[in-house]
């Protein structure tokens, strides 16, 4: 008896020692200012209005990199002036007909929509990228929507002289899965964004990456242990950890709860189903949420796959749009 309480305590305290720790203020200010900065960007092909897919290519910068990032962009723009715009991150495996199937509903709902469809993660490299790439790839992301965002601006210029044009004072952000976890960070730290939707995403990313069945993560969990020589789950999730500086949870307390809307999964071991609910809870558990008792990318499937679903999310975008940001516009003051 004793020595099964003795395990069951040890359990308990592993859980404790594993579970997510909160940041102070300080630090939060301190990991916001690395976010504090306007790209350089420079634009190699604009698209035209249409809700047929456009293509969209320009550079973008961010402090912590030497040299320009490539971005690559599908972009559906109504025949009309003045529209909102939303910025919709793929799933792993980059976009689908499932993302370019949203992106024609946004379009066909007066909205416009620009999908970043360059691979920003470095999951698929064929060699093992350093740890710190995974802080990376939320600043790659972050800088390709600010980046983004300018080159709206540009792309008015052409459009308003067909009578066209974006409304960059009513900017949303779509993601789904692994778009949604980098979504997450990105809408913490662009308070430009005033509205978004995410669909089974979630906090504690050491987490996430130590327990998520997904074949891209296992292959560089398990590259990675192997290199660090590390023997267990514990420990690999303990080395991300003391590795890793973003984290959606970080950046909750920058989200409106009223201008979040979440898709969640109770059955999910690719973004485990504690974390999404992790970072439900952490934003303050928005009211417009829907949990699924599915998988996770059936749950994916049965909301991005169904118009009136797709619908739904368009028409929640609009209402959200016609009214002020709600975010405070400093990234210094919260």
């Amino acid at each position: 008896m004793k020595q099964r309480l003795a395990f069951i305590f040890l359990i308990l305290s592993s859980q404790l020692l594993l579970a997510y720790t909160p940041i102070s203020d300080d630090r939060l200010k301190e990991l916001l200012e690395g976010f504090n900065y306007t790209p350089a960007v420079q634009i190699m092909k604009l698209p035209k209005a249409g809700c047929i897919a456009q293509d969209l290519e320009f550079t973008t910068t961010y402090p912590q990199r030497e040299g320009s990032l490539s971005i690559r962009a599908k972009t559906f723009i109504p025949t009309l002036p003045n529209v909102p715009v939303v910025f919709m991150l793929p799933p792993m495996g980059g976009m689908n007909q499932l993302d370019q199937g949203m992106g024609e509903v946004f379009c066909r709902h007066n909205i416009a929509a620009i999908i970043i469809t360059t691979n920003l993660t470095g999951l698929d490299s064929a060699t093992l990228v350093p740890v710190s790439d995974h802080d990376h790839t939320h600043r790659r992301v972050a800088s390709a929507i600010k980046g983004g965002i300018l080159v709206v601006h540009s792309l008015n210029s052409e459009l308003n002289s067909s009578g066209f044009g974006i409304n960059t004072a009513k900017i949303g952000l779509f993601g789904a899965s692994l778009g949604g976890i980098l979504g997450s960070v990105a809408y913490g730290v662009i308070p430009q964004i005033s509205a978004a939707t995410f669909l089974v995403n979630g906090g504690d990313v050491p987490y996430i990456l130590a327990h998520s069945d997904q074949k891209e993560i296992v292959k560089v969990r398990n590259a990675r242990m192997q290199q660090q020589g590390l023997k267990s789950i514990e420990e690999y999730e303990t080395y991300l950890q003391q590795n890793l500086d973003l984290d959606p949870l970080h950046f909750a307390k920058l989200i409106d709860r009223e201008s979040t809307k979440l898709y969640l999964s109770k059955a999910d071991k690719t973004v485990p189903s504690e974390k999404q609910m992790e970072y439900y809870k952490a934003i303050k558990t928005p009211v417009e949420t829907s949990f699924y008792s599915l998988g996770h990318v059936p749950t994916i499937v049965s909301v991005m796959g169904i118009n009136s679903n797709k619908t739904k999310i368009a028409q929640w975008f609009k209402m959200r749009f016609a009214k002020p940001n709600p975010r405070k516009k400093s990234l210094r003051v919260f």
